[in-house]
């Protein structure tokens, strides 16, 4: 995360540390770390940080996803970074990806294009 902080210009920061678990879905307006454990998706995040310790089994989706722990589900960013720790299960559609030397991915990867861009809101099929 950034050095200067944010909170003056209405940046919201929530945290999992590392002592919880949560279970359920997030719709987070702003930032999040995950140090604990989470389970269930995280959606609309600004920037998504999965430290060392951290997991979350569900689907990530974000702006920004910086992963030095483990994700175990599918995760949807502009912009994806993977670090030398990390582990990512599932599938991936992204922008931009970086990958450390290191970090681990299992499943299907989808980098820039059109298809990669950030899903909006699904428009109910008609019968």
């Amino acid at each position: 995360m950034k050095k200067d902080s944010d909170f003056a210009s209405g940046e919201h920061f929530s945290i999992v540390s590392a002592e919880c678990y949560f279970q359920g879905t997030l719709s987070v307006q702003g930032s999040l770390r995950v140090d604990g454990t989470l389970e269930g998706s995280v959606d609309n995040a600004r920037q998504v940080i999965v430290g060392e310790g951290g997991k979350i089994v569900g689907d990530v989706t974000g702006q920004t996803v910086v992963c030095s722990g483990e994700i175990e589900g599918n995760v949807c960013a502009e912009m994806l970074e993977v670090l030398g720790k990390a582990s990512i299960r599932g599938d991936i559609r992204a922008q931009k990806m970086i990958v450390e030397e290191g970090g681990r991915i299992e499943g299907m990867c989808k980098i820039g294009g059109a298809e990669a861009v950030l899903p909006t809101k699904e428009e109910p099929e008609e019968k």
